[in-house]
């Protein structure tokens, strides 16, 4: 299917591994630009040769930068521009922080989980929209890694007290998202988060190992019992992600925007608004 994204320009943050990567690489593969960021430079020039490799060099850009700081953030929408001379798409990539009991978390790692996440996106969001205005299109896509029980209506792990803090950041993007749609939608810019339940990525395998280590199990049984759980019976493929991301990011979902759109398997049923 042709989703008409040659030639368009979108910029992926966190996409020098895993989701961030497939979806990166998705984009080029519907002959997009695309611009790459993330802190791990090395990681990042492997992408970038994945990607060049799918379309040009001359469709790439890749960036090194901390996505929690906004002079990087500014940074990456200027020199993506000043390569391209347009911004079409914004995809942000909000990962995970350090768990811990919330009645015991301190103020200063819950402001640098705020600016990881939250303000990222939010900072994101602000730099690129003047371009999308002006070019009356835009999409923005925000990519959750799970949302906690109080949105997706499951009573999982998403909802439990060593993640509070992911929680309550993927909590307040799914409101700010919500309002910032109805703001944009005169302007034709869709704005919609994509909420991916547990993927094949090198993340997943490194938590399984360690709650392997922690309770003793075999690792083997972790994943089959976290296969139990989702009613497709398997994991996610990154390249599912992309697949839906390039979807939202496209013409053909220019009706949809203000959503959380679920990519789980089965696991969350409902989404509460």
């Amino acid at each position: 299917m042709d989703l008409g994204l040659k030639d368009r320009v979108a910029i992926v943050g966190g996409s020098s591994r895993g989701m961030g990567r497939a979806i990166a690489l998705a984009f080029a593969q519907e002959g997009a630009n695309v611009a790459i960021s993330a802190r791990t430079e090395a990681d990042l020039r492997r992408t970038e040769i994945e990607l060049a490799r799918v379309g040009s060099q001359q469709h790439v850009l890749a960036i090194p930068a901390d996505l929690s700081v906004a002079r990087d953030i500014r940074r990456v929408v200027r020199d993506t521009f000043n390569r391209f001379g347009q911004i079409s798409i914004l995809v942000t990539h909000m990962g995970y922080r350090a768990s811990g009991r919330p009645s015991e978390l301190n103020d200063e790692t819950i402001m640098g989980a705020i600016e990881e996440n939250f303000l990222s996106s939010v900072r994101f969001a602000r730099e690129v929209i003047p371009y999308m205005k002006q070019q009356r299109w835009g999409r923005i896509v925000n990519l959750l890694p799970s949302l906690s029980s109080a949105v997706s209506g499951s009573s999982g792990a998403s909802g439990s007290r060593s993640t509070a803090l992911s929680t309550t950041n993927q909590l307040a993007l799914v409101g700010y998202s919500k309002v910032l749609a109805s703001e944009l939608a005169p302007f034709n810019i869709t704005v919609n988060n994509l909420v991916a339940g547990p993927v094949e990525t090198e993340f997943l395998t490194s938590s399984f190992e360690s709650q392997a280590e922690e309770s003793g199990k075999p690792m083997e049984d972790l994943v089959n019992e976290a296969k139990s759980g989702i009613p497709m019976g398997r994991l996610g493929k990154p390249e599912e992600v992309g697949d839906l991301v390039t979807f939202l990011a496209s013409d053909r979902a220019s009706f949809l925007t203000g959503s959380s759109v679920v990519l789980d398997g089965g696991m969350r049923q409902i989404i509460h608004q």
